[in-house]
This record gives structure tokens, sequence and C-alpha cells, in this order.
């Protein structure tokens, strides 16, 4: 840059010398400056704060003196040098410079030469070796040596990443209090003066603990269900032991060494295991196998069958030896489990065959689970039984049979009955004694089966025999003819001759059309049917029905003639502005024929009927109307054009804003109703608002609108657009308005003091006022500094003040505690509104009363006779202020660990003075040497938080 602007210099310095030559063409003389030569700059030292460099000579001809500037980022360091080098201090790490150096010639020319250079980085810490000196189960001694002793070191040192120390000085390092066989990752971090690191590693494990010493085992004694096991062990070492039996734990965490096992089973080997553990988990285990002793069977005992019958048997046993020894007795019948006793000698076998040998087996088990079999056999008694007998029907007819049978005999005698049975197992009569029944309410022309059962009371099973039986069949009505007479559009008659029983009797005749009841009684030989549909296929049927229900039918098909096509007359009524009547008739009858109503070609409504009254239409408006009729597949319409009526114009009106606050503004539309008076459409129409290009429907009746939640100072467009009932536009008004700006909160009145203690100040409640909302924040200050409300500082702790009741409450005061007594305060209140408006109150000045808890002093009055103390102080409040007193003890240097609560009615008062008396003789009943001292706190409230006055210690010297 240097060098563009001497050259920029020497061409205004020329073209000068050409501009100021004479106009008669004569030139001064020229002056002659001679130029230093070129020269070189190199590096003759570099680091990581300095640099010092050099350059060759610059020459000038005549040999005049040359001199050097050095330049360092355009900085210049050193002006008019003569010696040939130049050294740079204090500069930063790794950071490249640009440096300059001009030659300078007594004839002010100059040459400069630029060139840059980079500072080197600073030194890293050399490699450090750490190594373990000391290697126990709990303990590691590391060392370390630094590879670079010209660079002072400080080291942190990492125990699996958790440091355990740092900023150390020395080379050595000893961790205690580790686990044994635990592998450890050691790691040494050193740091230079640079804040350069270095690191080394180290992983090592701990030596492993001891296995426990040798101990013996062996069995002490043997039974069929137990057994016990002792051992030995060195007294030296502290062991737990865990017994198994079997792989199974039975005890875990024994000190002593025998253990006994019970409710084993006789006659089995067992395997028992004792492992020893000492205090650092180190195992050693001890097995010893046994068997336990055979158990003896169950006691002798002899088999009895009582009471034998045909169907059951009492089996019963007795034993010889003791009965107690036995368990269960298990009984088998025919190789089956029929039952088992514990507490019984005797079971009762039921539902046994008459008249057969049965096997019997007794099984008797005791504790050990051995077993003794006694076998015995017996028969039951022949059961009786019933004979054979015979069923037949006889007089069988269409509702009715009668069924005898021959008698049935008891082999023992008894008395026989019979019971009647349908085939599916209903039972139709009980105990019959006669041999006859009657079966009545029979179906004709059905088969029946019945079950005769003969039963006795002394025989199990019945005897039974069935018999079966058709009943008769009814006469069924003759032939008959039929024929279609007198067929029209709408109907036809059915004619028919008489149809005949054989027996002769009493015949009805049903009429039906497609398979649908006409008539169930048609007499007189024919029947008409009506309200047929024009040239349509039918088919008649006739059924001829004895009294007995058989019947006899035929069926007979006819068609219809065509109908002829009607005209259709319309007739419009009752039009209104958004409805009118629409009624039609044919111009002949009848009118059952189907419509289809069309409103402007869109389908409306179709079916049965002759009127409909059209709704919901726009006022002023043509409609077209067509009515479609059917009538056997045939279509026939009538259509014509209606206008609804026109709407009442509406006055026009003066549309009223008034801005209550800043985010609310009332429209008063009174003028509208007062205008339009004698409109009919008025209780009809809607309101509907567009602000700003929001859309709000308002509905119908109002008079006025209350628009809120508007920004304050902001402009709005307001479209009010007033609309009739089917919606189309009566009126529209345009306005426009700016909502006011926002007011800051007022207050009522100057805040006033009630009273002030040594830690509060109690104000009147007073309250600040906004026209825009209630919704109000109140912020305390106290000296300047706002409080948060209801926090408590520190507990009790005085001097910055705390907030107990406000102004957002219904108390009838504003409470600020937590002061420091005789203290200079102001009080003020700020109210801000949502919007961030500050009202502020006026500011209270006031000084806290004097604490008496400052003077509280406790002196001790001893009487060593009755060993009692009493602390006397001054008086400082009523004793019905007093919340707690709490002594607190202290025995030979020892605080005690809960206070002695003593209540306030315990006080004494004076002259002027409070105290107490306390009994310290249970201290000393034990240790009369004992040294005492205690102190006594009290805790008062009275209209301010609760504050607790402690007095010094008091030592009691005996």
């Amino acid at each position: 840059m240097r060098v563009r602007l001497m050259f920029v210099w020497l061409m205004v310095m020329a073209l000068v010398l050409v501009l100021s030559c004479s106009k008669d063409g004569t030139s001064p003389e020229a002056e002659i400056k001679l130029n230093p030569t070129n020269f070189y700059v190199s590096v003759k030292g570099m680091s990581y704060d300095f640099a010092e460099i050099q350059w060759t000579a610059s020459l000038i001809s005549d040999n005049s003196k040359i001199v050097y500037d050095v330049y360092l980022n355009d900085e210049l360091k050193g002006k008019d040098l003569e010696k040939l080098s130049y050294r740079f201090e204090d500069l930063e790490a790794v950071t490249t410079y640009s440096l300059e150096v001009i030659a300078k010639s007594t004839y002010e020319t100059q040459v400069v030469v630029s060139q840059t250079i980079k500072t080197k980085d600073t030194p890293s810490p050399g490699a450090i070796h750490l190594k373990m000196d000391e290697l126990t189960t709990d303990k590691i001694k590391v060392s370390w040596e630094n590879s670079d002793p010209t660079q002072t070191l400080s080291y942190a040192i990492y125990l699996d990443d958790v440091l355990k120390a740092e900023n150390l000085a020395v080379a050595t390092y000893t961790f205690s209090e580790l686990e044994g066989n635990k592998l450890y990752h050691i790691k040494l971090i050193g740091k230079n003066e640079f804040n350069k690191t270095v690191e080394s590693t180290l992983d090592l494990t701990t030596n492993d603990y001891a296995d426990p010493s040798d101990f013996t085992l062996s069995v002490e004694s043997v039974t069929h269900d137990g057994a016990k096991i002792v051992w030995g062990s060195s007294e030296s070492e502290k062991l737990t032991y865990r017994v198994l039996l079997n792989a199974v734990e039975k005890g875990n965490g024994l000190e002593v060494f025998e253990y006994e096992f019970k409710s084993l089973s006789f006659n089995t080997r067992y395997t028992a295991t004792v492992e020893a553990t000492n205090e650092h988990g180190k195992t050693k285990r001890k097995l010893i196998e046994f068997t336990t002793l055979d158990a003896e069977g169950p006691a002798d005992f002899r088999v009895f069958v009582e009471d034998i019958s045909y169907e059951s048997a009492l089996v019963r046993w007795e034993t010889t030896g003791d009965k107690n020894e036995v368990l269960s007795y298990k009984v088998f019948v025919n190789g089956f489990f029929k039952g088992e006793a514990f507490n019984d000698n005797q079971v009762l076998l039921d539902r046994l065959e008459a008249g057969k040998l049965y096997q019997l087996k007794i099984e008797a088990k005791n504790a050990y689970s051995k077993t003794l079999e006694k076998t015995s056999e017996f028969t039951t008694l022949v059961a009786p039984s019933l004979s054979e007998f015979t069923i037949s029907s006889q007089d069988i007819k269409q509702t009715s049979a009668l069924l005898t049978w021959t008698e049935c005999v008891a082999s023992d005698g008894s008395k026989v009955t019979y019971n009647v049975y349908l085939e599916n197992g209903v039972l139709v009569k009980k105990g019959l004694v006669e041999r006859k029944y009657l079966a009545s309410g029979l179906k004709a022309g059905e088969s029946y089966t019945f079950k005769i059962e003969a039963r006795s009371e002394s025989v199990i099973f019945p005897s039974t025999q069935t018999v079966s039986f058709t009943t008769k069949e009814y006469e069924v009505p003759g032939e008959f003819e039929l024929q279609i007479q007198d067929v029209t559009e709408t109907q036809a008659k059915l004619v028919w001759t008489n149809s005949e029983l054989p027996s002769g009797g009493e015949i009805a005749y049903e009429v039906y059309l497609n398979g649908i009841a006409y008539s169930y009684d048609a007499r007189g030989n024919e029947f008409t049917f009506k309200n047929l549909e024009p040239e349509t296929d039918y088919t008649a049927k006739l059924v001829a029905k004895s009294q007995n229900d058989t019947k006899k039918e035929k069926t007979i098909p006819f068609k219809t003639k065509a109908a002829a096509i009607p005209e259709v007359k319309l007739n419009v009524t009752n039009i209104g502005h958004r409805s009118f009547e629409l009624n039609w008739s044919l111009t002949e009858r009848p009118f059952y024929d189907t419509y289809e109503l069309f409103l402007d070609d869109q389908l409306i409504k179709s079916g049965h009927f002759l009127t409909y009254t059209f709704n919901g239409l726009q006022s002023n408006t043509s409609y077209k109307v067509r009515v479609v009729g059917k009538r056997d597949g045939k279509t026939y319409y009538k259509e014509l054009d209606v206008k609804t009526l026109q709407y009442m114009e509406f006055i026009d009106f003066e549309m009223k804003i008034d801005p209550k606050t800043y985010n609310k503004v009332v429209i008063d539309l009174n003028d509208f109703y007062q205008k339009n008076t004698g409109n009919n459409e008025i209780d009809d129409v809607t309101f509907e608002a567009r602000l700003n290009g929001v859309t709000e429907v308002w509905g119908k009746g109002v008079t006025t609108k209350v628009l809120t939640q508007l920004t304050e100072q902001t402009h709005y467009d307001l479209q009010l657009t007033i609309k009739y009932a089917d919606g189309s536009v009566a009126l529209e008004k345009n306005t426009d308005f700016t909502s006011p700006v926002n007011q800051a909160p007022v207050w009522n009145s100057d805040l006033r003091i009630k009273q002030i203690g040594f830690s509060f100040l109690e104000l009147e409640n007073n309250f600040a006022t906004d026209a825009e909302t209630t919704d109000l924040v109140y912020t305390y200050y106290v000296n300047g500094t706002a409080l948060q409300r209801n926090i408590n500082y520190g507990g009790n702790t005085r001097g910055t003040g705390q907030i107990d009741s406000d102004v957002n409450t219904n108390d009838n005061s504003i409470l600020l505690t937590h002061l420091e007594s005789d203290t200079e305060y102001s009080f003020y209140i700020e109210a801000k509104d949502p919007l961030g408006k500050v009202g502020r109150s006026n500011t209270i000045q006031f000084r806290t009363a004097v604490d008496a808890k400052q003077t509280f002093n406790i002196m001790a009055a001893i009487d060593r006779d009755l060993k009692q103390v009493g602390p006397t102080w001054a008086k400082m409040g009523k004793i019905s202020s007093m919340e707690e007193i709490r002594i607190n003890w202290v025995v030979d240097g020892v605080k005690m660990p809960r206070g002695q609560y003593i209540s306030p009615s315990k006080v004494i008062e004076k002259d002027g003075k409070q105290s107490l008396v306390l009994d310290y003789s249970p201290f000393l009943k034990d240790h009369p040497d004992t040294a005492l001292s205690f102190t006594v706190s009290i805790e008062w409230i009275d209209k301010e938080a609760l504050e607790r006055s402690e007095s010094t210690l008091i030592v009691i010297q005996e």
C-alpha cells in the first residue's frame, strides 16, 4: 500500500515539474535524487511469542546514510533504525503477521520490502510415565515421571473416570478403601502453563481376598424322619454358614456349628452341604451323605360284612394294635375304589346289584406310607320282580281311542299300579289301578304310540309295554264350479256353485285375491273385488271348508280393463313473501293417483296428496310449479308460474358509535327501530357486522351491541348489514372509529398507617381503580425493592420484608411483616393493568419499634439443694402472646436430640420480670458429676409473624 502511495506522489511531483516550465521553452535545472537499492529480509529467530528479523543493507550510489522503518500489521514498531535487525515481542502463538521494512534515503526516496511471518505454537508437555508402586486388596499406590523436566506440570488423577485429586505438585498418589479382586482404570492428566495436557493411563486389578480355612463336617444322629449335622471351624475367622439339603437351602447367615433336619422321608439317602462365607464373600463348601432309618408297617386288623341287602352292605373292621397309628383305610370293591375312612372304622356300600358276588379289599396306611391289605367277599340278596303283560287299542275314532291291558303281578305279592306315557315321554296318567285308559284330544288321521309302565314299591325296575294306532280321517268337501263376471277397471265379481260333504253337513267359503284373504265367510255364491288397479292381472281363489277343517280349493285368473287419462286443475292461494299454497284436483274421480311435485324442475315431494305449501322462498321471485300424476303406468302433468310478494323497504337511520374504553365500544341501533316502526318485517330481520374484515352475526332484535377485546388507539372499519328473513339485504351501513388510549390505574386515596410493630407495618387497605379493567396486578416495594407476595425469606429472618395480606384480599388491612426492628423504611405499591400501564400509591416513610428480643438476657439463679435453676429475664410482652417455650439441654457438651417444651402458663411475672423454675435433677440422678448447661428460646406471635427470642448458653456449676 505504501509503495502505491509513493508511486502516486512521484507522478504528481513529475507533473508539477513539467507544468512549471517557462513559456519561452526554458526550464530550471533538474534536481537529481538518488534511490536506495533493493534488499532482502529474513527471519533470524522465531518462537510462539517473539520473532527476530534481519535484512541486508540497502545501498545508494553516493554512500549517503540509509535508515529503516519497521511495520507489523501496518503498525510502526521501529523508526529510523540504523542496525539491520529487529525483535518483535509479546506476539500471539500460531498467528500470521504482515511486516514491512522501508529503507529511506536523505533524498526522501525509499524502497519497501514486504513479507509475512507466522509464530510457532506453544510447547506441549512431554510424555508422563505412570507406574504401580504398591498393590494390596484395598490399596493401590502409583507414581509417575515427567519426561520433560524443563516444564512444570500440575496433575489431576482419576479412578474409574472419577476425579480423586487435582492441582497435584507431587509425583505420587495412593488410592485407599478399594474392593478386592476388582479391575480399576487409573488416568493421570498433566497440564503445563499453557493449559496443554498430556495423559497416561494404567489398568490394575487389586489382590483377591483369601478363602475361608478348612473345617470338619459330620453326622451326629439319624432317625427315620430327621438328622443332625455338626461342623468345626477356626475361631480366628468371622464366618457365617449356609446349609443345603439335596441342593435346597435350609438355613442362611448361621453363626452356630450345628443344624437339625426335620420332616424327612424314611429310608431315603440325602446329601447335606455346609457353605462357609468370610467377611469378603469368599466361600468354602463341605458335603456329607446320610440315609434315614426305615419305618414300620401299620397294625393288623379284621374285616366284617354286615346288613347285606339286594342293593347295599355295611363293611366294618377292627384293629388289633394301636388304632391311632393308622392314618387311613381305603375300600375297593371288585377292584374299583369306593371310599376312604380316616376317623371311622366302617363304610356303607350302596347302589349294588341284587344277587351278585362282590370281591372286597381294605388297604390300611400309616404315617410312613406303609400299607397292609385284607380281602373278603359277599353276595347281595335277590330282588323281587314284575311279570309280563299285554296291551291293545280299541274303539278308535278321529279324536280318541280306548287302551286296555292284562294284569302285571309282583313276585312278592306287593301292590302294582300303572303309569301312561306318550311316545315322547310325557306322562299323561299316573297311579292307575284299573287296567284301561281312554286317550282323548287326538287329531284325526294321525299315528300315536302309548307306553304302559307297571310299578311296585318293592321292585326297583318297572315292566313296560307299548301300543301304536292311527286315528280315523274326516270327510273332504266335494267339487264345485268357479267363474269371473262383470269385470271393469276397478272391480270384478267371483261366482261359484255349492260344494257338498258325502254325509252332509255345513260348508263355509273363503275368498282370496293374489294370495290375500278378502273374506273368511263368503255367502250367496258370489263375491265382488273392489278398488282394483286398471289393466292388471289377478288370480282369484275360493276355498270350501268343512267344520272339521277339511278343504277343497280352486283358482281362476282375470284381468281388469284399462283406465282413462284424467286432467289436472291447479289453484294457487295464500301467496306471501316467502311462501304460497298449491292445490289441485282431477276432472274425474277417484283421487287415488300418485303425484310428483316439482319447483323449478327440482322434485319437492311424491306420493298420494292433493295440496302442498311452499316455504323458505325468496321474496319478489318467480317460480315454475309442475304437478305430474301417475296412473296405470301412464303419466299426466300440469304447470304454471307463481311470483312471491316483495318486502316493504326500510328507512335509512343513524348508527351511533360510543367508545367506552380503549377495548370496548357500544353500537346504538335504536334509531333504526324508531324510524321503521310501521314496517311489519322489522321483527324478522337479522343483523350481521363486519369489523376490519371479521364477520359476526348479531341475530334479531338488536338495539345495542357491545364490542370488546379491542386494541387501544386502533382504527376500525365497521360495516353493518340488515337482512330480510330470506337472507336478502334490506340495508347496509358503513362507518369507522378509533379506540381511545389506555389510561393508567388511579389510586382512590393515600395509604395510611394503622400501627407499627418492631417487625411489621399495618396499613389501611386501599385499592386502585381502572376504567378499562379490574384485573390489576399489585407489586409492593420496600426501600425501592419489589417483594414477591407471600414468600418467606429465610424462615423468620427479619430485614427483607414479607407481604402476608394485600389489596387483592378482603382483609381490612395490608400487613407487611419480617422487618428489622428500630429501622427506617419506605413503602409504596404499584398497580399495573394488563397493558402494562402503572399507577403508584403515595410513599409511606416509617421506623419500626424497638424489639424486646434484642435485650433478652437470661441469668440462671441456682439452688443446689433442690437441684433447680430459675431463668429470669426482663419482661418482653404478654404471657398470652407466648406461643411456645423450649429448653435445649446440653449434657457433657452434647446437645440432647429433643428439646424440653414448657407451657407458657408456667411463666411467673413479678416486678417487671418474667421467670421459670426448671428441675434438672433427672440429669444428675445417675451422673452426679455431669457438666450441665442449657439455652432458653421463646416463640412469640402478636399481630405479626412468628418470632423467636433465644438466650445465650447458661452453665450450671455444682
